[in-house]
This record gives C-alpha cells, sequence and structure tokens, in this order.
C-alpha cells in the first residue's frame, strides 16, 4: 500500500515541480540575456580599440618582424578557459624584474595571498605589456591562445613563451580606479 501511496504522489506533485524548475530556471535565464549581450558589447568594444590603437598582429607579420621574441598567453577570466595570445618583441623573461615560476605555482601562492599585491610577475606583465592604456605587446587571438602559441612556436622556433593570469590583476586595477 506504501508503494502505491508514493507512485501517486510522485505522478501527482512531479509536473508541479517541473514547473516551478522551468519557472525558476528560465527567469534565472532571462534575466542572465542582457548581462550576456553586455559583456559581448564590451569585448567587442575592447577588440576595436586594440585594433585601431594597432595593437593587434597576424602571426604572419610576426613572421616578417624576424619571428623572435615573447609570446604571452594570458588567462583574462577567473574560470581559465579564456586565453589570449599576445606578442611581443621583447624577451619578457630576462627583462622581468621578478623570478619567473611557472603559472600553476603563482596560482597557487595566490590563494594564500588574495589581495592587489598577489601575483607580482602577472602584475608587472599586465601594465608592461597587455594594459589596454600603457601595455606593448600586441594582440594575435582572443580564442584558443594557448592553441595558437603552440602552433606559432611550431613555425617559428626563437619565440618564448610565458604564461599569466591577468584576471585577479585587471579586477585589482579597476578597483584600485574606482576609489
Amino acid at each position: 500500500m506504501n508503494r502505491i501511496v508514493e507512485t501517486v504522489k510522485t505522478v501527482l506533485l512531479a509536473p508541479f515541480f517541473i514547473a516551478i524548475g522551468i519557472l525558476v530556471f528560465g527567469t534565472l535565464g532571462i534575466i542572465a540575456i542582457p548581462f550576456s549581450i553586455r559583456g559581448g558589447f564590451q569585448h567587442r568594444q575592447w577588440l576595436r580599440k586594440m585594433h585601431a590603437t594597432g595593437r593587434t598582429l597576424t602571426p604572419t607579420e610576426i613572421a616578417e618582424r624576424g619571428g623572435t621574441g615573447t609570446l604571452i598567453v594570458d588567462q583574462p577570466g577567473w574560470g581559465g578557459r579564456a586565453k589570449y595570445c599576445w606578442w611581443t618583441p621583447d624577451d619578457v623573461a630576462s627583462r622581468s624584474p621578478l623570478p619567473l615560476s611557472p603559472l600553476s605555482v603563482r596560482i597557487e601562492e595566490m590563494k594564500t595571498e588574495v589581495s592587489s599585491d598577489a601575483l607580482p610577475f602577472d602584475r608587472w606583465v599586465y601594465h608592461e605589456y597587455l594594459a589596454t592604456d600603457s601595455g606593448t605587446a600586441f594582440l594575435v587571438t582572443a580564442k584558443h591562445g594557448d592553441r595558437k602559441a603552440s602552433m606559432m612556436q611550431t613555425d617559428m622556433i626563437n619565440l618564448q613563451l610565458i604564461e599569466t593570469w591577468s584576471a585577479p590583476i585587471s579586477k585589482f586595477a579597476a578597483a584600485e580606479n574606482e576609489k
């Protein structure tokens, strides 16, 4: 008898819970649309600014400039999925006033110190090379930067590669500018 009662409850209540779920997740989805559209417009605006200020290059143009220098693969977001590839003719590792350690080590170190002073090497690279207004590196791609960098290193063996994570730096920089 209990099994029949449980089955009847499930059959009667399931449509109700499905309707509630659709209502809640549908509402959240509709609310998220304007934020997604706004983010897309801001990203395209940033890409246009990089292009208009002459801060973009193709791999062919890099090869024409000698195919040397440093590729900077940057993670501008918190999830690590998006990776941009930047190029500079500089030898970033030798110019750096800070020691270069693997990105995974720097991220682990940041877990103990989440502040505007965390990731000093990444902060230096961001301000010297990646920042929209003061950086000097050229954007190669804003999609699959790690793959693009690997392909370019195969073709141009004199390119060095470093990885950075600018998400915390750009977020802290924006917070400092708002003060």
